[in-house]
């Protein structure tokens, strides 16, 4: 079964413990393992090498809205001013339309996100994130070091850690702020930082905390308030925008 078919095991899973249940020519009765280690089903751990999750990826089934973890790390982005939306079951890329379904109304949350991985939209949140890379050149080290060489320090602010060992850091834009989207390698910020901001139209956005990639997590790597954008940093990518 593919990725794409995920869906449908969601559906005949009803999102409950998959050992008893038959359905949709999916047959689980010979899995003694629950459906997810994210603690949907709590009688256990999830076995690596389990055959059902070999012939059937039901370990991205926990991404219902049933998923308490998924759920959960949700409400805190929202509860950080970072308006949610959902994207495809294990992809990256959203639907035509997101930026309408991007909220900050945490009761939206269960509804928004059944079956689904979780987005967070630049504009709606009125954020500029950081994307910091660690394939090829040192995000990170790279950032660190431009502060350094500018005398500025980098706050502390709400972070994402990818699966890759990547990090998004939020940072609330200012007033009136326009800065766009611009990957590559081609920011003022240098090679292996990449900008996600709310540019002066639909903006861009990130996958978000409790999305899953391949099997591997987004999560939260320091739930603080998300600090304001440093004036350096805006001085510095504010030119791009022209």
């Amino acid at each position: 079964m593919s990725v794409h078919d995920v869906q449908a095991v969601i559906e005949a899973s009803d999102y409950v413990c998959h050992n008893s249940v038959t359905r949709h020519g999916g047959s689980y009765s010979t899995c003694i393992c629950p459906k997810a280690a994210c603690g949907a089903v709590v009688s256990g751990d999830e076995r690596d090498d389990c055959p059902e999750h070999s012939l059937n990826p039901v370990q991205y089934s926990h991404w219902s809205a049933e998923c308490p973890q998924v759920l959960a790390t949700a409400r805190t982005a929202v509860d950080r001013g970072l308006a949610v939306f959902p994207l495809p079951i294990g992809g990256r890329v959203p639907e035509p339309g997101w930026q309408r379904q991007a909220t900050l109304l945490p009761e939206r949350l269960p509804e928004l996100l059944a079956g689904r991985g979780v987005g967070i939209g630049c504009r709606a949140s009125n954020v500029v994130a950081l994307d910091l890379d660690v394939h090829g050149d040192d995000g990170p080290g790279i950032l660190a070091a431009l502060a350094e060489r500018v005398g500025e320090t980098i706050p502390d602010t709400f972070t994402v850690a990818t699966p890759s060992g990547g990090r998004h850091l939020y940072f609330r834009a200012p007033m009136g702020c326009t800065i766009g989207s611009v990957s590559g390698g081609r920011t003022a910020l240098g090679p292996g930082i990449d900008i996600r901001g709310p540019g002066r139209r639909s903006g861009g956005y990130l996958v978000g905390p409790g999305s899953l990639i391949d099997g591997r997590p987004y999560t939260i790597a320091r739930d603080v308030p998300v600090a304001p954008l440093p004036d350096w940093i805006t001085a510095l990518l504010t030119p791009q925008e022209g």
